[in-house]
């Protein structure tokens, strides 16, 4: 099973889009309470903003399985997600918005909250990517295995940017070539089976 998965091209790409996604996810996301720190927020009041961007989530994720059960085409909703995350982090974290908190709050939101259609639809295709039903249970292992290397590597190249850099303003620098590649591969996700 695992030969079958890992020798075909779908389970690959479903598997690296994921880990575009987890990786400037976990990254903005995961450095939410120090820069609200950096920026004097309280504990408190970096925790909630923090868990509301998280909650978030949940609603893209909801809606991409409503979506697709109306029949919305898989490959528009993962499109969506990585455009969004890619204008969403250039207002969070652009110079340009720079005296512009509330601008920034609600840029992470929807980052978080758009970008959530990518994870329910992958999951949606990697069953019809897996070459054969007996390799589905592998796609989605593989899947799961490059977004937790998308979590390892992403958070630490944006704060290597960061830390070079003197700030997070170019952290959408890195979001949004993770959002290309995104891109590149949602376009050229095709279905192997019906």
């Amino acid at each position: 099973r695992l030969r079958a998965t890992l020798g075909s091209a779908g389970p690959w790409r479903v598997a690296i889009t994921f880990s575009m996604y987890s990786s400037q996810w976990l990254a903005v996301i995961g450095f939410l309470p120090s820069i609200y720190a950096q920026a004097g927020l309280s504990g408190q009041v970096a925790g909630l903003l923090t868990a509301f961007a998280c909650l978030a989530n949940v609603t893209g994720n909801v809606a991409a399985g409503r979506l697709l059960h109306r029949g919305v085409c898989a490959r528009h909703l993962l499109y969506a997600g990585f455009l969004a995350m890619a204008a969403t982090t250039f207002v969070a974290f652009s110079p340009l918005t720079a005296e512009l908190p509330v601008a920034r709050y609600l840029a992470v939101v929807l980052f978080s909250a758009i970008g959530g259609l990518i994870p329910a639809t992958l999951f949606a295709l990697a069953v019809h990517v897996a070459p054969d039903d007996d390799t589905v249970s592998t796609t989605v292992g593989w899947m799961q295995q490059c977004s937790s290397a998308g979590q390892f590597l992403g958070p630490p190249l944006v704060a290597w940017v960061a830390g070079a850099v003197g700030g997070w303003q170019w952290t959408w620098v890195i979001t949004g070539l993770a959002s290309l590649v995104g891109l590149v591969l949602s376009s050229r996700t095709r279905y192997q089976r019906a």
